[in-house]
């Protein structure tokens, strides 16, 4: 017959409490660090996002005001409609000509965000940072040839 292993039920003795204080000292240590790095990443992700997205707003409001007919305010719609999209609450559009008419060959959209207005929480890296983003196309009009 095989006999079983006698089974003795652990205390902590005085070294384990001691392993226990080096734990809760090493997380006072590290948590900061990490909770910087965590919230420095999301904030970069933010502003990231907010610049891709004003590229692609600038883009697409200039493809709405390089066709016959268009106005400057149709881009400046557009590009306040797509901000919108990922809660840009402030930011200066700037056509340029401001006047389209048939002469007009080239447009230019300038897309200017304050990211401390903007930021989900208080920008602590990035600070005052202004993000800028501009398109210039061709117009869609033809001289008549």
């Amino acid at each position: 017959m095989r006999r079983q292993p006698c089974r003795r039920q652990l205390s902590y003795n005085s070294r384990g409490d001691a392993n226990r204080g080096v734990t809760v000292v090493e997380f006072t240590l590290v948590a900061p660090i990490f909770f910087l790095m965590l919230f420095a990443a999301m904030e970069f992700a933010i502003a990231g996002t907010i610049r891709s997205t004003a590229n692609n707003a600038a883009y697409e409001a200039a493809r709405q005001v390089v066709v016959p007919g268009a106005s400057h305010r149709q881009g400046i719609d557009e590009a306040e409609r797509i901000m919108s999209i990922v809660g840009v609450r402030s930011m200066a559009v700037d056509v340029n000509p401001a006047v389209i008419d048939e002469t007009t060959r080239q447009v230019t959209i300038d897309i200017a965000i304050p990211y401390s207005e903007n930021a989900f929480f208080t920008p602590w890296f990035m600070g005052d940072v202004t993000i800028r983003s501009t398109c210039t196309l061709n117009t869609e009009r033809s001289d008549g040839t």
